[in-house]
């Protein structure tokens, strides 16, 4: 049987676009994606590795207002912390291995804000083996081939979306 030009074409396309999906789509996400302010949280950072080279690096960079006091170590892990000069954290770098197409997720417990910008963005670095680096710095509503920054919205206690976070 003869695949008919225009045939092959869209099956190539379609295979070409699932074999793709997977570096469109690769990012690091924050979870829950809402709370409310001022409230005690605990922020889970999963981070996939969906390349050929493992990954072996992520620097994050906290929200301003968020104060993270304690981190979930994984065995083969190393965490350094970057503080301000008030020896406040707010940033972390995690050292370890990411085979690729699997994930790890590294949970964080902190204290929202009690004020100010709704929307928290966390700036997050990611460096492979082979020298890659994938940055996720760029706005919410980035367009490949920017990755955007995970956000975290805040609502006020009793808002009808912070009974979501309870």
């Amino acid at each position: 049987m003869r695949i008919g030009s225009s045939r092959f074409q869209i099956l190539l396309f379609c295979t070409l676009a699932l074999l793709a999906t997977p570096l469109a789509f690769g990012h690091i996400k924050i979870y829950p994606m809402q709370s409310t302010f001022g409230a005690r949280e605990k922020y889970t950072m999963r981070v996939p590795n969906e390349r050929q080279s493992p990954a072996i690096r992520i620097e994050g960079e906290f929200p301003a207002g968020l104060e993270i006091y304690d981190f979930e170590f994984k065995p083969g892990w190393k965490i350094d912390f970057k503080k301000d000069e008030k020896g406040k954290i707010i940033g972390a770098t995690w050292t370890g291995r990411i085979a690729p197409y699997e994930f790890v997720e590294f949970g964080m417990l902190a204290i929202n804000p009690k004020e100010g910008n709704p929307n928290m963005l966390w700036k997050f670095y990611q460096y492979y083996e082979d020298g890659f680096k994938e940055e996720f710095a760029a706005p919410p509503d980035a367009k490949m081939p920017l990755r955007p920054m995970p956000q975290v919205t805040l609502t006020s206690e009793g808002s009808p979306s912070s009974a979501l976070t309870k």
